[in-house]
């Protein structure tokens, strides 16, 4: 009895690893980095990030961490075009995050006409629904595609703005995807 019981579990074995169902890995691999990275944990908040990327000076209002490819400095200001900054504020009071966010475009659009809204959508990130907003816009005198996701856990406002010079935005998606799909509130 013994000697069947082990051949039916090494049998169940060999089908399990023949499969490739082995340990807790993650059933869609589409949706995790596909390129080498390491962890950040801190600020109330945890996420993968390129492991080329380096942790630069968060100077963006309401920032509690900024993240940048150093090799997309431009040699003549010094900046970092290809970056991920978070940042968190508390939602306020009597608002919803849907209500901030639309708020927050529509002042965009009317105050600078530089803003050019490419697309508005939805996806989750941390177990929650998050808003998407990919667009234009002229930062300090140089042209970058940001896409801005926008989430809410305990109490406050998650902003995930991902952004690089518009003919290196579609390349960089990976990078950015790989903080995206694994930012974590702690």
């Amino acid at each position: 009895m013994k000697k069947y019981a082990l051949l039916l579990i090494a049998i169940l074995a060999l089908v399990v690893f023949a499969s490739g169902c082995i340990g807790d890995s993650n059933t869609n691999q589409t949706s995790q980095p596909t390129i080498p990275t390491k962890q950040f944990s801190g600020n109330g908040i945890s996420f993968s990030y390129p492991e080329s990327w380096e942790q630069l000076q968060a100077t963006t209002p309401n920032a509690i961490v900024t993240f940048g490819d150093p090799s997309s400095v431009d040699s003549a200001t010094n900046n970092v075009n290809t970056l991920v900054v978070i940042q968190s504020i508390p939602l306020p009071s009597g608002t919803t995050l849907k209500a901030n966010y639309d708020a927050t475009y529509a002042q965009y659009a009317a105050a600078d006409s530089s803003f050019r809204q490419i697309s508005d959508s939805t996806t989750t990130v941390d177990g929650t629904t998050a808003y998407v907003n990919t667009h234009t816009v002229n930062v300090s005198g140089v042209q970058k595609q940001e896409k801005a996701v926008w989430l809410e856990k305990n109490g406050k406002i998650y902003v995930i703005l991902a952004g690089a010079l518009p003919s290196a935005f579609e390349s960089q998606q990976k990078n950015f995807d790989a903080i995206i799909n694994t930012f974590k509130v702690l």
